[in-house]
């Protein structure tokens, strides 16, 4: 295994690079027009794998809250 908690699986170069194509197939925009700065995870990967393109969507924060029903 590569990373041993979430923070270092968001930090790994193998995510980065997935979560850079997300972002730039989408050109940097969430759904709503804003500047997407987040990726959402449609489902998580199993433990000790990584994400695909199609399993994250590009978001900006305050849409990303809205997804997990949260505050801003």
């Amino acid at each position: 295994m590569s990373y041993s908690n979430y923070r270092e699986y968001l930090a790994h170069p193998k995510f980065r690079a997935v979560r850079r194509v997300v972002m730039t197939a989408a050109r940097w925009r969430c759904r709503c027009g804003a500047r997407a700065t987040e990726v959402h995870h449609r489902r998580y990967p199993p433990w000790g794998t990584f994400d695909t393109p199609d399993n994250l969507i590009a978001v900006c924060h305050p849409c990303h809250c809205r997804i997990h029903g949260k505050d801003d």
